[in-house]
């Protein structure tokens, strides 16, 4: 005599290998094609973060390229014409002194 629980055991496997009820489709199958499915999406995000990694590192080195030719022409700048560098340096300072505490007394 089989037990309750040999029988439901072979039930279950028996209904396995026939697949599902609602489409028909064997389950061992529907597993291979969903393990497909997730291997090709962890590829496709792989790919894209591989992209969005070169990108960065392209936007970072260019913007170390503009802040180092806005620093040449700054210290030209500063060469060329000395005096009215230090006059517009004082102005922005006086400019923020007057300014800045205005702003934290709000």
């Amino acid at each position: 005599m089989k037990s309750v629980l040999e029988e439901t055991t072979a039930e279950t496997a028996s209904e396995a290998r026939r697949g599902c009820a609602c489409c028909g489709q064997d389950t061992h199958e529907l597993g291979k094609r969903i393990e497909r499915a997730v291997d090709d999406v962890k590829d496709a995000v792989s790919a894209k973060l591989e992209e969005v990694k070169f990108a960065a590192q392209r936007l970072l080195k260019r913007g170390r390229y503009v802040a180092e030719d806005g620093l040449e022409e700054a210290v030209h700048n500063i060469k060329r014409n000395p005096i009215g560098s230090v006059a517009i340096a004082f102005a922005a300072g006086a400019a923020l002194g007057f300014l800045a505490p205005r702003v934290t007394k709000k």
